[in-house]
């Protein structure tokens, strides 16, 4: 399997991964409920899947493949995606009032979701 259709394939996962986590923390924040441990692990699979996408796609850049016309606008996206979750992990994490937190989490999360979705205009890889 190409390199370029797990790149796309993981791109499509965490996508959707980090809809569905940031509405799961939205409803969470709406029922006055903390960020429970399972949220916290699907956290860590869309960090993962992050990390392997973000690796993927050094990889095809090291082999000469461009994302389009300004590709370093790809490895800001990708760069930005991987260290935005641990990063708002460990400064929401502080916050007293678990509401809060959840609501941080949630937007976090959508941003996320449109770092990916913007990341993904920029790319133009064939189809396969």
């Amino acid at each position: 399997m190409p390199i370029q259709l797990l790149h796309r394939g993981l791109a499509n996962s965490a996508s959707l991964f980090l809809a569905i986590i940031a509405i799961w923390a939205l409803v969470q924040f709406l029922r006055s409920r903390p960020l429970g441990a399972s949220w916290y692990g699907a956290a860590v699979v869309a960090e993962l899947l992050l990390l392997v996408q973000f690796v993927l796609g050094g990889i095809l850049w090291l082999e000469g493949m461009q994302a389009g016309p300004r590709p370093w606008i790809h490895i800001l996206y990708g760069t930005v995606a991987i260290i935005t979750l641990p990063a708002a992990h460990s400064y929401f994490s502080h916050l007293e009032d678990a509401k809060v937190q959840s609501l941080a989490m949630a937007f976090v999360c959508a941003f996320l979701w449109g770092i990916v979705q913007r990341s993904g205009q920029v790319i133009t890889l064939p189809a396969p």
